[in-house]
């Protein structure tokens, strides 16, 4: 997985500090557009004493140097009329200045009284200010040319390009278009062609409109590809382990060496939104190792539960089975985890609300005894459990949507942030063939691995980060984990900048198991709101739901045998393994059951039908429909349309509740509750 770096040669607009090797050069280079103004100085001074051998006391000498003086600095005036102002009077002054002395010199000796002093002293001032005013312009003499080129060749001649500041592997210049004839949108559309001049990869340059300016943004370039390199996940870890879900979620690196990171509640002080996740890609992007990345970080934090549903049969994340607090793969069984998280969240927001919390925070997460934050009208503390934060993570999201519908999805996660909840939805290609467009909306945050084609990268990606250059169909699966992250909480001119998350290789399995051993033991518990309101629709699926006791000794193994156990039951001792069976009698092979060909009248019907409910809700189904009634229409001689009916029923008299598309919650008696 390693790659070897690329040396890509830096043009004049870009290019960085100078290293130890160039250093003269360096300074060479960025000395001689310095040079002229001395070089004059000194050319005046030996003029000067060149004249004075040539002419001293000459009186013709004088009358013509002193036309001279006049005639030149008329001209350079004159010539001036087409720059500005400051440099006409600038350069005519100057003139001026150095032709006096030159005929002051000529004449009566460049040593001569003050000449000599007004050399030594007015020389270097006029040099200098000419050195002032070349460091003071917009743009460097040096690149300008090139710069302009640039420009011109991309369609862009008229644009003006300010003062780069450069950064370790970053170039960020500001650019001004001109006014009427160019926009951003022409400057976007010449993104290809400014990577094609200046020989980088198109993900090399982006452009960022400023938002107050339809002729104003910057120009920002990245040089050489940091991302090259790959980094294991083992290497480092974990970021935060022990801190609060509150911390960034550290997921790898930008091309230019910042940290990779999102943040999944919201902070009102940092003017941050809480946001859910949708993470795609397609097959070999590096989605899973992406997964991984978040995952374990969200795991390693003290203050959040996670449930997980994961078609795959946790494929990839099995090692951290026993941090879950609530793992299923999919089909009914995330049928089921819905509509959990759709009792759940009023009962979170209720909670938050009678705890004077406008959105969840770490605090809500420990023991409320702020006064604060009490659900007691007296104004005193109340002690009540904290409420951790609480993240649903959909794996491979296109089967559950396929199984749910959207309308399942949409209703979560138009209402889970207000809960302190997080839903991180995972899938190939968000298509509107597999998630709808209020769906899509409502996640927010986005984590885009590689993608075929730029018509899925535009499902992904807003309009505005395609146009600042962002390209993930240029990667494809050629190299994993290249991504890009749109989430509140990161400047917006980083949503067009490629980062890479980190490689989970076999040897990372061994601390994905410590991770989730610790999780276990150290990581949040569901709080009471939580665990209620789940097991109240869910039911014994929630109650029995999948759990490991990390703390449990290891059990023995079933193939050993104790030896001082008797090997024959109690009732057989007496039994001689060595005789002959006795021969069957007179319908000995009759079937134990009978056909009776007996078809249950209606009212029969329906109390069978009630009976293979409560089973249902004894094995944990509790979502249901009536294609689970195949086997009971089989046997009992009834119609799936005779079983919906029936189930109608049963929802009027609130044994069920709807599930949507033809799907039934059962509603758990008060006996069983």
């Amino acid at each position: 997985m390693g790659r070897n770096r690329n040396e890509t040669p830096v043009p004049a607009l870009v290019q960085p500090a100078a290293t130890s090797s160039s250093t003269r050069s360096y300074l060479v280079r960025r000395l001689q557009p310095h040079l002229p103004p001395w070089l004059g100085v000194a050319g005046l001074g030996l003029t000067g004493a060149l004249g004075n051998w040539r002419w001293e006391g000459s009186a013709a000498a004088g009358v013509g140097l002193t036309l001279a003086s006049v005639a030149l600095t008329g001209a350079t005036w004159w010539a001036g009329k087409s720059t500005s102002q400051q440099r006409r009077l600038h350069s005519a002054i100057t003139v001026a200045a150095g032709s006096a002395w030159l005929t002051g010199a000529c004449l009566a000796g460049p040593v001569t009284g003050a000449l000599d002093d007004l050399y030594l002293i007015g020389g270097p001032v006029i040099a200098l200010s000419w050195n002032v005013r070349l460091m003071l312009r917009t743009s460097d003499p040096a690149g300008e040319s090139a710069d302009k080129g640039l420009l011109e060749r991309v369609g862009l001649a008229r644009a003006q390009i300010g003062a780069a500041k450069v950064e370790p592997n970053r170039v960020t210049a500001p650019m001004l278009l001109d006014a009427g004839t160019q926009t951003n949108d022409d400057v976007a559309k010449a993104l290809p062609g400014i990577a094609s001049a200046l020989d980088v990869p198109r993900t090399a340059v982006r452009y960022q409109p400023d938002p107050d300016s339809e002729r104003r943004g910057e120009l920002v370039i990245v040089p050489r590809d940091m991302l090259a390199d790959t980094v294991r996940w083992e290497e480092a870890g974990p970021a935060f382990p022990g801190g609060s879900i509150t911390d960034p979620l550290i997921l790898g690196v930008y091309d230019d060496g910042a940290p990779l990171a999102l943040w999944l509640p919201g902070n009102k002080k940092a003017g941050r939104n809480a946001t859910h996740l949708l993470i795609a890609g397609m097959t070999g992007s590096g989605k899973g190792d992406g997964a991984l990345n978040l995952m374990t970080e969200i795991l390693t934090r003290t203050d959040v539960i996670m449930w997980l549903s994961d078609p795959k049969g946790f494929q990839d994340f099995r090692p951290l089975l026993p941090a879950y607090d609530w793992a299923v793969e999919g089909g009914a069984d995330t049928e089921i985890m819905v509509e959990a998280v759709k009792a759940v969240i009023p009962a979170r927001t209720g909670w938050l609300g009678s705890h004077k919390y406008r959105q969840w925070e770490a605090a809500a997460a420990k023991p409320q005894t702020d006064p604060k934050h009490s659900c007691h009208d007296d104004g005193t503390a109340c002690g009540c459990p904290g409420l951790p934060f609480h993240v649903v993570w959909f794996e491979e999201a296109g089967v559950s949507l396929g199984l749910l519908g959207d309308d399942a999805f949409n209703s979560i996660a138009n209402l889970a942030r207000s809960a302190g909840m997080a839903l991180v939805v995972s899938l190939q290609r968000p298509s509107h063939d597999q998630i709808s467009t209020t769906t899509r909306d409502a996640l927010g945050g986005r984590l885009c691995f590689g993608v075929p084609n730029a018509t899925a990268a535009g499902f992904m990606l807003p309009d505005s980060v395609l146009d600042a250059g962002a390209a993930p169909e240029r990667w494809a699966n050629r190299r994993p984990g290249y991504n890009y992250l749109v989430t509140p909480g990161i400047p917006e001119e980083r949503y067009a900048s490629p980062g890479r998350t980190r490689w989970f290789t076999e040897e990372s399995v061994s601390l994905m198991e410590t991770v989730a051993q610790w999780a276990a033991r150290n990581g949040a518990k569901v709080d009471p709101v939580t665990d209620k309101a789940a097991e109240t629709v869910a039911g014994r699926a929630y109650i029995d739901r999948r759990r490991v006791d990390v703390d449990a000794p290891d059990t023995e193994d079933d193939d050993v045998i104790d030896e001082t156990e008797p090997l024959v039951d109690d009732e057989d001792e007496g039994i001689d393994p060595e005789q002959e069976l006795p021969e069957l009698g007179d319908g000995a092979d009759a079937p134990l059951v009978q056909e009776t060909g007996h078809k249950p009248d209606p009212a029969e019907a329906r109390q069978l039908l009630a009976q293979a409910i409560a089973e249902f809700e004894a094995a944990g189904r509790m979502v249901i429909g009536p294609k689970d009634f195949t086997d009971w229409c089989d046997r009992n001689g009834y119609s799936r349309p005779w079983v919906s009916e029936r189930l109608k029923e049963a929802y009027l008299e609130g044994r069920l509740a709807d599930a949507g598309r033809g799907r039934w919650r059962i509603v758990q008696q008060m006996s069983h509750a």
